[in-house]
Order: C-alpha cells, then sequence, then structure tokens
C-alpha cells in the first residue's frame, strides 16, 4: 500500500492539499470534549498530504500526525509543520490520549477483517467520550484498485463492525461528495463516532 503512495506521492499531493474539508473538519470538532487546559489533542491517522494535521495546528490544536509511507510522512511533516511519524494501522499505539481522531479517507485502505483490531486500538487512545472521525467509499465489499486495498462501506456493514468495537458509540452517518476537483462522482459515507 505505501508503495503507491511512494510511487505517486507528488500527484496525490496536488490532487488533495488543497481539498475543502473544513465543513466535515467543524461537525468533528464541535464533537471534541473541551480539555480543562483548553489544549485538545488531536491524532490526524493516515495523515497523506498533511492537510489536516495543518489546519488543525494552524487553529491552535495540538495536533499529530502518521502515516504508513515514508513519503507521505516526509511531505507530511513539510506542509503541516507537524512532525509526522510513519506507522501502519495495524501496529498503532501511541504514548497518550487523544481528545479525537481524524481519520479521513485512510482506515479504507485497512483489510476488513483487520479494522475491529484497528477501530479498538483508535478507541483505546481517546479519552473519555473523545470523538473519532472516519469516512470511506460507498460501497460493499473490498477491491483492489491501483494497487491499493480499499475496505468500501455502507452504514450498515460499519455499523456491523462496530459492534465488535463497544467503547464506540453515538454514531452519526452523513454522505457527502467527493471534495477534488473532477471527483464529484465518487461518495463518501462520513461516521463520527464518541467513546463510552
Amino acid at each position: 500500500m505505501s508503495e503507491f503512495y511512494n510511487t505517486n506521492a507528488e500527484k496525490f499531493l496536488q490532487d488533495t492539499q488543497n481539498a475543502d474539508m473544513s465543513s466535515l473538519r467543524d461537525r468533528f470538532l464541535a464533537a471534541v470534549p473541551k480539555t480543562y487546559a483548553g489544549i485538545a489533542r488531536i491524532l490526524d491517522a493516515g495523515t497523506g498530504s498533511g492537510r489536516e494535521a495543518r489546519a488543525l495546528h494552524l487553529a491552535g490544536y495540538q495536533a499529530e500526525a502518521f502515516s504508513a509511507s515514508p513519503s507521505m510522512v516526509r511531505a507530511a511533516t513539510a506542509f503541516s509543520g507537524v512532525p509526522a511519524r510513519q506507522m501502519l494501522f495495524e501496529d498503532f499505539e501511541w504514548e497518550h490520549s487523544f481528545e479525537g481522531i481524524w481519520a479521513c479517507a485512510s482506515l479504507l485502505h485497512v483489510e476488513r477483517g483487520d479494522l475491529p483490531d484497528v477501530l479498538r486500538r483508535l478507541a483505546d487512545h481517546l479519552v473519555s467520550a473523545g470523538a473519532l472521525y472516519a469516512s470511506f467509499k460507498i460501497g460493499d465489499g473490498d477491491r483492489q484498485e491501483a494497487a491499493r486495498q480499499f475496505s468500501d462501506m455502507t452504514e450498515e456493514s460499519f455499523a456491523a463492525l462496530l459492534d465488535e468495537c463497544p467503547s464506540l458509540r453515538q454514531v452519526k452517518f452523513w454522505r457527502t461528495e467527493d471534495r477534488r476537483p473532477n471527483r464529484k462522482d465518487d461518495l463518501w459515507l462520513n461516521a463520527l463516532m464518541r467513546k463510552a
């Protein structure tokens, strides 16, 4: 998977760095619990170009990030000003918890059979009432496209996965068009969850 992003880094960055995710991000941030110190920690999980890590950092959040691809780690760090780490979702662990985890168009590359464990790992790193946002392409089943694994989801299939992760509750689903230019035909399932 990371080989695709290493090989196609420049085009991927051009396609994604300027996509306007503000309406999705604002909805997520409204669900992130306030902290006593006033600065919420937010993880950009599978950061890609670093677009959201940058936006969160500039908005005053304590942003942190990771990606599986060495090329994306370098690009995200340079673009966002947030030092990104290289890591797979399947190996995810961190030294502290977060008020929010943003996983936009990244969990969709995790094999469906591994998703429950990955979701549990992420939930374990949320504070109580912490928010997790994830998005998937709409569809049923798994597929390979351009050397990448995709786990497509519907509301029903993702809800079934969450049955194996009981600490994530208060799930809200909504659908949106792709935010990238010339990709309006691609539909996305957005999921906003809260740790019980």
